[in-house]
């Protein structure tokens, strides 16, 4: 009974470690864009990225001249610029709990970040850090630069959410000499070196002005958008309303006369002509309302065009 117990107590040893193993080697995300292909090293393996290729804890990824997007499998969003370098210390992620910790390191270049759904449901899970100071995200967008000293740029960036809304969340930058938090849109602090606090945040204003532009841009393209819609709606609706006008122009019986009589819709312009004896012609604006009633040698020739406008009536009589 003894040896039953210890060899069942291995075999659940065995599927802990098992799993996890597998959840250390496990895809915590994929490339999900590259202009250009760049690296991952996975311990002394290096192979070239594609999309769709998986990405995992300890990798480190490397961009020469192109850029590439990595989509974690919480939804978090890194964009690795060119000539950057990305490293996944730590990714746990549960999904039923939709919790976990994420810890990433931007050792040169410049990164975006999104926050996943692991930031908007644990504000302190999410660490990334430069050589000289690091972010704690809570639940938005930034951007960090990494110059070839060491020296980090962090700037906050306004996210949007499912709806569409935009809004700016905050992050806290750090180091062993100071903190600040960056509560506003396009917010700048920068980090010397890991014996300097992070700097006072400022607003970049020219990068804040180019945004504004950019989105008043949007407007206008969707509102010129909306127009063209809007004119190829009244055109159509223009064309069925000729359409019905033509349908409305009506063959004209010419009593006793042996002719027929008919309006007859041409370059925006309506002829009413008769081929009985006394050869009548009425050229009117298509858009016109035209009442006719024509008595002569006892012939009666009437015909009804209903729109509306100015008449213009040219009456030949031979």
């Amino acid at each position: 009974m003894l040896k039953a117990l210890l060899s069942k107590l291995a075999l659940n040893l065995f599927f802990v470690f098992f799993l996890v193993t597998s959840s250390a080697l496990a895809k915590v995300g994929e490339v999900s864009f590259q202009s250009q292909p760049g690296q991952v090293s996975r311990g002394s393996d290096k192979f070239l990225t594609e999309v769709g290729i998986g990405i995992e804890m300890n990798d480190k990824i490397e961009t020469l001249n192109g850029n590439l997007k990595i989509l974690f499998i919480d939804n978090t969003k890194v964009t690795v610029a060119e000539y950057s370098t990305l490293i996944i210390d730590e990714f746990v992620y549960d999904g039923n709990t939709k919790k976990g910790k994420v810890n990433l390191k931007a050792s040169l270049g410049t990164l975006r970040y999104t926050s996943g759904l692991i930031a908007k449901n644990s504000k302190e899970s999410v660490k990334i850090t430069t050589p000289t100071a690091s972010v704690a995200v809570r639940g938005t967008d930034f951007e960090v630069t990494v110059n070839e000293t060491g020296e980090s740029t962090f700037t906050l960036l306004p996210s949007v959410d499912v709806n569409g809304v935009q809004y700016t969340g905050v992050i806290e930058v750090s180091n062993a000499t100071g903190t600040v938090v960056l509560t506003q849109a396009f917010q700048v602090t920068e980090v010397a070196s890991i014996f300097a606090p992070p700097s006072r945040p400022s607003v970049n204003v020219l990068r804040r002005n180019e945004a504004i532009k950019k989105q008043d841009s949007n407007k206008e393209t969707e509102q010129t958008e909306d127009d063209e819609s809007d004119k190829d709606n009244q055109e159509e609706s223009d064309k069925d309303n000729q359409e019905e006008l033509f349908e409305e122009a009506s063959l004209i019986d010419s009593g006793e006369s042996e002719g027929n009589s008919v309006f007859i819709i041409e370059d925006d312009k309506a002829t009413f002509t008769s081929d009985n004896e006394n050869k009548v012609k009425l050229i009117v604006p298509s858009v016109s309302d035209v009442s006719l009633n024509y008595n002569n040698n006892g012939s009666v020739i009437e015909g009804t065009l209903n729109a509306g406008g100015n008449v213009n009536i040219n009456i030949i009589q031979q």
